[in-house]
This record gives structure tokens, C-alpha cells and sequence, in this order.
């Protein structure tokens, strides 16, 4: 099972800053002042990452086992399924077109699911990560609200 988290380095810069770089995504950088925020704009910063690798048509990377001292950074669940589906089409080297021709739509609705700024039914992502193999599980942990 593929889980949807990234490793993270996140290191104290200068006085009072966190910086937190994603390994083997370019350019997903950011910061905040306190290690709390900095995880937080982390996810943030992990889905406009994979977001923007969509609209480019660029490969995204399956997640790497964290190294020593790295966090894993889950992907959030607003671009997560269609995440996987993106990787699921690629995998099968399938356009937009023919998964379109598979379910019985058009291309346009393909299209719709797989951009990121369109709200999509979960339960329309779950049936069509079906169809490409994939199955969706969605795993909730409960933070100590300390």
C-alpha cells in the first residue's frame, strides 16, 4: 500500500525560523516561526506543490522512506485521490481521453477530476480510482490537542 506522506526536513534557521524542504520535489520550500506552523504551512506547501505538478503535466514522485531526522508530511486530502489518479493514468499511460472512452464520459469530465481548483464528488474520484486499480482508504490520527 502506497501511503500519501513525503519526507520532510524541517531545521531551525537563524534565530526563531523553521524552513522546511521537501527532498526530491523542487522548489516545495517554506517556513514559519514556530516548529507547530511550520508543519502546518508544510502541508500547505506539499499540496500546491503536487497541485502545480499536475497543471505542468509534470511526474510527481512517489513518496521516499523518510531518513534520519525527516518528518513525513501527509498529502492533503483536498488533492490526495487526485493524485493518485494522475500517478494511476501515467502508470497506465493513459490520456485523458481514453479513460474518458473506458467509463463511458467525456474527456472533459476526465479533465475536471484531475484539476485540482474543481470540486469533485470523493465518492466520483473512489469509482474511477477503481477502474484504474487504485483503492482509496482514508486513515484519520487523532493529535493530542496539547
Amino acid at each position: 500500500m502506497n501511503e500519501m506522506q513525503y519526507p520532510a526536513e524541517i531545521r531551525k534557521h537563524r534565530e526563531s525560523d523553521y524552513v522546511v524542504r521537501f527532498p526530491g520535489l523542487e522548489g516545495a520550500l517554506t517556513g514559519a516561526a514556530t516548529l507547530k506552523d511550520a508543519e502546518a504551512e508544510a502541508a500547505d506547501c506539499l499540496g500546491s506543490w503536487l497541485a502545480q505538478a499536475m497543471v505542468d503535466r509534470r511526474p510527481i514522485p512517489a513518496p521516499r522512506k523518510p531518513s534520519r531526522g525527516q518528518r513525513t508530511i501527509p498529502v492533503p486530502l483536498w488533492i490526495a485521490p487526485k493524485v493518485a489518479l494522475y500517478q494511476a493514468m501515467h502508470r497506465m499511460n493513459l490520456s485523458n481521453s481514453e479513460l474518458g472512452r473506458r467509463l463511458g464520459v467525456g474527456e472533459t469530465v476526465v479533465r475536471r477530476m484531475l484539476d485540482p481548483d474543481h470540486a469533485t464528488k470523493l465518492a466520483n474520484l473512489e469509482r474511477v480510482l477503481r477502474c484504474a486499480g487504485v483503492k482509496l482508504y482514508l486513515s484519520i490520527g487523532i493529535q493530542d490537542a496539547a
